[in-house]
């Protein structure tokens, strides 16, 4: 595998870690140990504690209004400055520091082709496109905040522990500047303006040949939403990695699973 085939981005926001963000970081470290790991930082920020205990890091930084909050990371990953900044390499895999990777999976993931891959964002029933009758005239009276986010029921997928073909990433991001510009600066937000649901819902329609995995594969990647029902689809094997291993609903199911790494 050529040596920029893909390397590992890992936006840090401040100078210390947290005690899961160091041990997500640590994981990183331990398992990818064979890539390049960028430290993605705002401008300014001391960053000598990781790159001087590690031969494999190095860093970039961007204006420090890209990590002020999340419509500033959300401007960020839908910059073309972003992407082209990764143009010598094929394959970023985005690694927020509230992920865990399991195993070395990355190799056969870039391999298979795809554009963008994330968690998908799965359902239950009780929340998920449901057929029923009940389900229908109750669509009628829901928000239109809530409608929009059943847009993404079964995408793919979540981009704080996502895999990204950096070519088509830029190339989009450029060509769409103006329509990307618009979007984020509504005062009534489209459910796109958050990046990673733009790149899972809005980038296919731009580029036809933009290719995502479906969720029964894309589960096997990663797990964000949902921990229960996903392992269920992959038949309690633990994928590649997973995401938001500290939200309140899923923090007791993965605390046990990763007290063993």
């Amino acid at each position: 595998m050529p040596k920029n085939f893909v390397k590992i981005v890992i936006p840090v926001y401040k100078e210390f870690f947290g005690k899961l963000e160091e041990k997500s970081f640590l994981q990183c470290c331990k398992i990818l140990k064979d890539y390049e790991i960028v430290i993605v930082h705002p401008e300014g920020l001391n960053h000598s504690y990781l790159s001087e205990k590690f031969d494999n890091i190095s860093s970039k930084s961007f204006p420090k209004h890209y990590f002020a909050n999340i419509e500033g990371y959300n401007e960020l990953l839908l910059s073309s400055t972003f992407y082209e900044s990764f143009l010598d390499t094929e394959y970023i895999l985005i690694y927020q520091l509230d992920a865990f990777v399991f195993k070395d999976d990355l190799k056969n993931w870039c391999e298979k082709g795809y554009d963008y891959i994330g968690a998908p964002w799965l359902a239950t029933y009780a929340d998920s496109t449901c057929r029923s009758l009940l389900y229908k005239l109750g669509k009628l009276f829901r928000s239109k905040k809530k409608r929009a986010r059943e847009a993404i029921f079964f995408k793919v997928g979540n981009g704080g522990f996502s895999l990204r073909k950096v070519k088509s990433h830029y190339e989009i991001s450029k060509k769409y500047k103006e329509f990307i510009f618009d979007f984020l600066n509504e005062k009534d937000k489209e459910i796109y303006a958050i990046e990673d649901v733009f790149w899972s819902l809005k980038a296919p329609e731009f580029d036809l040949n933009f290719k995502i995995p479906n969720y029964k594969e894309a589960v096997y990647f990663a797990i964000d939403r949902k921990p229960n029902l996903a392992m269920k689809l992959t038949h309690n094997e633990l994928p590649f990695g997973c995401h938001a291993i500290n939200k309140p609903k899923v923090i007791n199911f993965w605390k046990p699973i990763i007290e063993k790494y």
